[in-house]
């Protein structure tokens, strides 16, 4: 008996099938290249139906594997979201979390559309969020016509898979569209109405079994998930007590607290099966660092009029960052919210204390890198003496730890604290994969799912 766990990230998909204790039997990935075009520079936008052939080509390079399968999870990108119609089938765009709409300025006001959202709902909403879209989409004459509901790309692959017409949400994903209420596990009816959004539109939340649907040949489909709760059980010994650090294209910071937190400056994420992630997520994160690996590019083209290979370029930063952090990076320092913040999406980022001796590529690299953490561990500053106490050890997850022995070191010092890379290469679909396993009965709960499917 094998699980399959699906991850639909920002730039790459994959599909992890794993034996009941956790044996990775099939790995494969490959780039999520459904990016859209835009003559608007502030939308980012995916074609769904490519997302869906992309999964169905990995099933299918999943053989002979793939007839043993019981059941299926999937991860997915979070905050984004695509329009479905009543036949199940997309009929917009994916509208990813790095979509800008949200931040442009109201015609009426100076307000932008997610402050303003965010005045009249109570409830803070960031550009990218799924309902802040909508909410522009809304008032822009821009949602389409055949509309019947909003879903998450995990939800609409869950209804390709299923054969589905109506999406089903699970809480981790719901909460990440924004308007959410994490204490009634459901969107927040008063303020939904409050911000003049038809509740018609927003799909039912997944029930209890957390279950989607079957296939045609009868697997089961457990609901989709955010991928930062897919990493989080994909990366971690066990749900308490160790904190995750994820960086990826984005970054975040991670906790498990089995019951519900509210903490100043920290997101609380609902989780599969019950408990909360308290949750730091920065804008920036691995595409800071691949900002600066384009500037190499790009100097390396205007001078020797030679395109290096991506792949060589990070490879070389690594090393010559490595060496500049033992050389020291005297005053150094650099401010990475090249993207801006959530609180400040026109924040910008900025560097200090440059010198003769700290002026090279290397001196950069690293303090790039550093910058990464700093921002980070900025969140990590701020959880609960109480809850930091409970803590004995951190996982990393993404390649942008992975594939960086720099941010390893760099993540250790900073945290005091044992970093373990989990051995499954793609945490968030190995976690979908666990998380799978518990939902369809295969394990009692999820703790005892991912210690049978012998993580770490």
């Amino acid at each position: 008996m094998y699980m399959a766990g699906i991850d639909i990230g920002t730039t790459s998909i994959g599909v992890v099938i794993a034996s009941a204790s956790g044996e990775t039997v099939s790995v494969v990935t490959k780039v999520n290249n459904s990016e859209l075009r835009s003559k608007r520079s502030w939308e980012r936008i995916q074609e769904p139906e490519r997302i869906v052939a992309t999964v169905r080509e990995l099933i299918a390079g999943c053989e002979p594997y793939w007839k043993d399968v019981s059941a299926i999870g999937i991860s997915c990108q979070m905050h984004g979201m695509l329009y479905v119609n009543r036949a199940g089938r997309s009929v917009s765009p994916l509208y990813t979390w790095q979509d800008g709409r949200g931040d442009l300025s109201l015609k009426q006001g100076k307000d932008s559309y997610v402050e303003y959202l965010s005045k009249l709902t109570g409830y803070s909403m960031s550009s990218g969020f799924g309902l802040a879209t909508h909410y522009y989409n809304a008032l822009n004459g821009e949602v389409p016509e055949e509309a019947a509901f909003l879903c998450t790309i995990g939800d609409y692959v869950a209804m390709k898979l299923t054969g589905a017409v109506v999406p089903i949400m699970d809480p981790s994903n719901a909460a990440s569209l924004g308007i959410f209420s994490n204490r009634l596990t459901a969107f927040d009816a008063a303020a939904v109405a409050r911000a003049g959004i038809d509740a018609a539109i927003l799909p039912p939340i997944c029930k209890e079994n957390g279950i989607a649907g079957t296939t045609s040949d009868g697997k089961v489909v457990a609901c989709a998930i955010g991928d930062n709760q897919a990493s989080f059980i994909g990366a971690v010994p066990k749900l308490e007590g160790t904190l995750l650090v994820n960086i990826g294209t984005g970054s975040q910071i991670s906790l498990f607290s089995e019951s519900h937190e509210e903490v100043a400056g920290l997101e609380t994420r609902p989780f599969p099966g019950g408990g909360c992630l308290l949750v730091g997520a920065p804008l920036s994160g691995g595409k800071s660092y691949a900002l600066l690996e384009q500037f190499f590019k790009a100097v390396c083209l205007s001078f020797c009029d030679a395109e290096m290979d991506d792949a060589l370029i990070f490879e070389r930063m690594n090393e010559m960052a490595g060496q500049a952090l033992e050389n020291g990076l005297g005053q150094l320092r650099f401010d990475t919210q090249f993207y801006g913040t959530r609180n400040d999406p026109n924040g910008l980022g900025h560097a200090a204390g440059i010198g003769p001796d700290n002026f090279t590529p290397g001196h950069f690299a690293a303090a790039v890198l550093t910058g990464i953490v700093d921002e980070l561990m900025g969140f990590v500053h701020v959880i609960p003496e109480r809850l930091l106490a409970t803590v004995t050890g951190a996982a990393g997850s993404g390649n942008g730890i992975r594939r960086n022995p720099v941010m390893q070191r760099l993540l250790r010092e900073r945290m005091n604290l044992p970093l373990h890379l989990a051995e499954a290469k793609e945490e968030a679909a190995f976690g979908a994969a666990v998380h799978a396993a518990a939902v369809t009965g295969a394990y009692p709960d999820l703790n005892a799912a991912m210690a049978a499917m012998k993580k770490g």
